[in-house]
Parts: structure tokens; sequence; C-alpha cells
């Protein structure tokens, strides 16, 4: 009977510890997604046009035949509209393809900008923010002034991600506050990437001490 008790009381106590972290998840989940719907809409319109010496544009993905979504498009034009105003001299433009084999999203955003060729530098790995972070660091030297085009519900997001890879000079342009539409289901997924990103970046940085062969590390940040 004695055996029987203890067991109940157990079982009592892993659901009450349970229901305690789920709650404490969903309330830190409202209050991240509050905090995201707040500097969305409250990000400042007609921003004053930046200096810098390059612009990173971050994709916004891209489908397996080639075509790219709004938000790509609209990041895309941004930094084609901030180039030709002279804010920088350089535009990197920063994401993967949808499958192997199939055109970029940097690739297809550089075409569609209307930046010369000569001005522009493609990083065409990058599957998340981590690593288009990790990955365009080699475009720009230490000291220089980096100006990063997405929008404003994501851009909170890439400036932790390039401060964690060493960009120190950010300035923080937004192309539209959420791209047409989108705001119902891409808020939500941001309010819990940003944990998400905060585990990787996390789990990235601590296997640095266990000698993970850098392929491997990189694959964290996907």
């Amino acid at each position: 009977m004695a055996q029987n008790v203890q067991s109940t009381n157990a079982i009592k106590r892993a659901w009450w510890i349970t229901l305690r972290f789920v709650g404490y998840a969903a309330a830190l989940w409202v209050i991240t997604l509050i905090a995201v719907v707040g500097w969305t809409y409250l990000w400042p319109r007609g921003q004053d046009l930046p200096m810098g010496d390059v612009i990173i544009c971050l994709g916004a993905g891209i489908d397996a035949n080639g075509r790219l979504g709004p938000g790509s498009i609209g990041r895309a034009t941004t930094c084609g509209m901030l180039f030709h105003q002279g804010a920088a001299p350089v535009v990197v433009f920063t994401d993967g393809s949808a499958t192997d084999g199939a055109p970029s999203a940097a690739w297809a955003m550089a075409q569609v900008s209307g930046i010369p060729t000569h001005a522009v530098i493609l990083e065409d790995r990058a599957q998340s923010t981590l690593q288009n972070a990790l990955f365009t660091r080699p475009s720009y030297q230490n000291g220089q002034r980096v100006i990063l085009v997405s929008e404003a519900f994501h851009l909170p997001r890439a400036w932790v991600s390039f401060r964690a890879f060493g960009a120190r000079r950010i300035t923080l342009y937004a192309s539209t506050p959420v791209r047409d539409g989108g705001a119902a289901r891409m808020l939500p997924r941001e309010s819990i990437a940003i944990w998400f990103n905060a585990m990787r970046g996390a789990i990235y940085g601590a296997t640095n001490f266990f000698g993970m062969p850098d392929d491997m590390r990189i694959e964290l940040l996907h």
C-alpha cells in the first residue's frame, strides 16, 4: 500500500512539474510574441539614408523552381534603392537554394535588385540567419560599417546573430515591417525562431571546446 501511495505521489509530482514547465514556456512565448509584434509595427518609418561600407541583404527564401517570395523581393529591391542612393559601394546577397542544383535566393535577389554585377557579392550557402552571419563574415573587415536589410520583424534577431559572429558597427534598415499577408504566420514563427536561434548559437559555441569538425558545427546552425 505504501509503495502504491509513493508511486501515485511521484506521478502527481511529475505532472505538476510538467504543467509548470508548460506554463512557463507558454508565458515566455506570449511575452516574446508581444515583443515581436511591438518592434515590427513600431519600427521607425521614413528612415534616413544610412551610410556604410557594405550592405548585407538577408534572403527570405526561394522555391524549388527559382521563384522568389515577396519577402526576398522586397528586401532585394530595398537594397537596390539604398545602393543607387549611395548608402554603400558593395551589396552582399545571402541565402541558399531550396534544393540541390536549383538557383539560390542570393543569385535571384541580385537579379531583381538592379545592382550592377561589379558591386555584388553572392553568398549562396546559408540556410538560416545564423549561417547568413557566419558565411558573410569574410565580406567585410573589422570595424567596417555594415547595413543589414531585412523586414522589421526579423531585424533584431539578425542583429544579435551578426554581433555573435563579429560585426560591431551595424545599422538596421527595414524593407517593410512584414510582407503583405504574412503577419499572421511570420510573427508567431519569429517569436519561436528567436529561442531556437539562441539555442543553436549556444550549442555551436559550446562544441568549439570539444573538437567537433567545423562542417558538423556549421550544420548545427542550419
